[in-house]
């Protein structure tokens, strides 16, 4: 990590933040597991990420329920399966933002294709299973709770799909006595076990980021021993000679709150976006909450214009397991320096209330769209200019705009909503992210329901191809569900009193998006 710019305002924060870290015996408390560091809530019994000579142990439970102990540089050899062309990451969030980091950035054996799918929307899903026999595909569903809605939901339709050869190649992820690991005992797939103590965000270095590695093919030996040179790094004293790499990157992210340069502007290599995302979901949904706010910014393709609530931050993907656990503790600094729990994430669940309230009511046939969503093929030309106009003339003062798209991620709508983009960045001239629902919903929608209400949401849906998924034993289609966490997550921005326009494409999605770049100016 590199900062590209600094200010004297910021020096004599980070001066402050620094004092008031050693005033409070900060690191040796944090590596104590003092709650009361923090908000005196449980941290404490979030904490398991510390212990780094423990994850290198994980327990498997196979297909006749007789658990074994092995060590992570083993584990490939007991997840062994038939050859695959293809696997499939059923995941959202922390269950998966590091998992497919891991896959992209390091030396792999298996040479097959990998998605990670966290969706519900049909037109991707099925772009996931095209051209591949599930004779050769393996698949990892992978949730902590085991209740995950769209991991559930996918792995009852990639079970189907497998049939017998289920049992050989499948595997699930989860905390153990979940919902996830009865439906795949049942079925006879193998379980690894997360940690209770580990929440999703932090999980990269456990069972959720070891065990799709071990099935790639990927020595995760010098990823752990990255990561505890590290940790042995942020053990140092506050007062000693050499530097604290956690304390000091999460001193930096108290300064910039402090300086309300909040905005931070995250850039890495070329193909390593996944990294930009994994640190996106840690900071936003751990540090997202009532008064605070450090709303991290995928850099690529934005000007690189200064503003005074904007931080640059060149992130390093080169040592990654060390980079794992100092942003990690990082995190962990900043939440204990601005009063925030950084390990939990009660706005999240918010939007899954209401969500399950409209899948009920089309499982009735009976869910029309919320009042206040706007059909594009209803509004005219002139007044799609007037519309957006008046809802981006609220932009607030040190603001943030968000676009929300629960559309598939093709390679052309990433086009044409990465223009809309930078064109809601233009008319606004802050800070401009994009969102793919409902993996967002895992990440940045914390920050955006919990944080602070200087939000401008522009949320995109659009009908369900004619061709939709089912969604096998439920009554339903991927189509549905997905227009159910869209209204789902527009109703609780509403009633959080967020600034939010919803646009309904009802026709040609690309037209659609075409026209709202256009009104844009």
């Amino acid at each position: 990590m590199r900062l590209t710019e600094t200010d004297p305002a910021l020096t004599a924060a980070l001066e402050r933040r620094g004092r008031q870290w050693r005033g409070i015996d900060g690191t040796a408390r944090l590596w104590a597991r003092d709650g009361s560091l923090w908000t005196d809530s449980g941290e404490e019994d979030w904490l398991g990420w510390l212990d780094l000579e423990r994850l290198g142990h994980l327990t498997i439970v196979d297909a006749d329920g007789k658990p074994a102990d092995t060590e992570a540089a083993k584990l490939a050899g007991h997840l062994a399966g038939p050859p695959f062309d293809r696997c499939l990451l059923l995941g959202m969030g922390g269950s998966a933002l590091g998992a497919g980091l891991l896959w992209r950035a390091l030396p792999r054996q298996v040479e097959a294709d990998f998605i990670v799918l966290d969706t519900t929307d049909p037109r991707e899903i099925a772009a996931a299973l095209e051209g591949v026999d599930p004779g050769h595909l393996r698949v990892i569903a992978a949730s902590k709770s085991g209740g995950t809605l769209e991991t559930r939901l996918a792995f009852e339709l990639l079970l189907d799909r497998l049939g017998d050869a289920a049992s050989a190649s499948a595997l699930a992820i989860t905390d153990p006595g979940s919902a996830l690991e009865t439906r795949a005992r049942d079925a006879g797939v193998r379980v690894v076990f997360g940690r209770p103590d580990i929440g999703g965000r932090f999980s990269v270095l456990s069972a959720f980021g070891l065990a799709p590695a071990a099935v790639a093919g990927i020595d995760v030996e010098p990823l752990l021993l990255s990561a505890r040179r590290m940790a042995a790094a942020c053990r140092r004293p506050d007062d000693g000679a050499e530097t604290n790499p956690g304390v000091e990157l999460g001193l930096l992210l108290a300064a910039a709150h402090d300086c309300g340069r909040d905005k931070l502007y995250l850039h890495a290599p070329d193909g390593f976006a996944e990294m930009v995302a994994w640190v996106e979901q840690l900071l936003a949904e751990s540090l997202g909450k009532g008064d605070v706010l450090l709303l991290p910014v995928a850099a690529a393709g934005l000007p690189a214009e200064s503003a005074p609530d904007r931080l640059d931050i060149e992130l390093s993907p080169a040592d990654l397991g060390g980079e794992f656990f100092r942003w990690q503790f990082a995190t962990a600094v900043a939440g204990a320096l601005l009063g925030v729990n950084p390990f939990d994430q009660p706005d999240v669940e918010s939007s899954k209330v209401v969500t399950r309230r409209f899948v009920e009511r089309m499982k009735a046939g009976d869910a029309p769209a919320p009042g206040g969503v706007v059909r594009l093929s209803e509004v005219s030309e002139l007044g799609l200019d007037q519309l957006l106009g008046t809802h981006f003339a609220t932009f607030p003062d040190r603001g943030y705009a968000v676009t929300s798209a629960y559309l598939d991620r093709s390679h052309r709508n990433r086009e044409l909503l990465d223009a809309l983009r930078r064109g809601v960045a233009g008319r606004t001239g802050g800070a401009s992210v994009l969102g793919f629902g409902p993996s967002f919903l895992h990440s940045t929608g914390q920050a955006h329901k919990g944080g602070p209400n200087r939000g401008l949401f522009l949320q995109i849906t659009a009908d369900p191809p004619a061709a939709d998924v089912p969604i096998p034993g439920e009554g339903l289609t991927f189509g549905q569900v997905e227009l159910a966490q869209a209204w789902g997550d527009y109703e609780v921005l509403v009633e959080r009193d967020r600034r939010v326009l919803a646009v309904h494409i009802d026709g040609e999605v690309e037209a659609g998006l075409r026209r709202l770049i256009e009104a844009l100016g």
